[in-house]
């Protein structure tokens, strides 16, 4: 009993030295975003469009499916978090492993999440990395797609293809 207790407190003890080592997510992401920001990392909505037309830039998406099928810039690939190195694999490489495109453009809702795979990114060997977050996309009036729907509402528009609410005045 008495080395149960003595086995708990040392596992406290050492969890609780280990833990000062632990950065949480939310420190992490502005951290990363406020370095890319000096660095000049975070993409411009000009320089995604630039690389959506760019055989060399890819553009991908970090999201979940269920972000990805809501709203997605048109002409990005989703990678998804579960494991977008592999994922990369089929989209940057070409048949003999070598970089077809070697630059990227990694999005996400805010540019968060897609700040910390831009490490691992940059540690595979990508020229350039960008961050980019879809809300400047859609905040700026940009049209985003979706998956739920390719049948035309009353307007005639198609649900695949749309503008955030306070753009549809302007794109009329």
């Amino acid at each position: 009993m008495k080395l149960g207790k003595v086995i708990l407190v040392a596992s406290l003890c050492f969890g609780a030295v280990n833990a000062a080592d632990f950065v949480d997510y939310k420190k992490l992401s502005h951290g990363l975003k406020d370095q890319a920001k000096k660095e000049g990392t975070i993409a411009t909505t000009a320089e995604v469009k630039t690389a959506l037309g760019a055989k060399d830039w890819a553009v991908v998406d970090i999201r979940t499916m269920d972000e990805w099928q809501a709203a997605h810039i048109d002409g990005s690939q989703r990678i998804g978090r579960e494991a977008p190195e592999k994922a990369l694999e089929r989209i940057v490489l070409d048949d003999n492993n070598k970089f077809a495109k070697d630059n990227i453009v990694v999005v996400c809702n805010t540019a968060s999440r897609a700040v910390i795979e831009a490490e691992a990114f940059r540690k595979m060997g990508f020229k350039t990395v960008k961050v980019y977050g879809i809300e400047t996309w859609i905040e700026e009036c940009n049209p985003t797609k979706n998956w739920y729907s390719n049948v035309a509402n009353k307007e005639k528009r198609k649900f695949g293809s749309y503008y955030a609410e306070h753009c549809v005045d302007i794109k009329k």
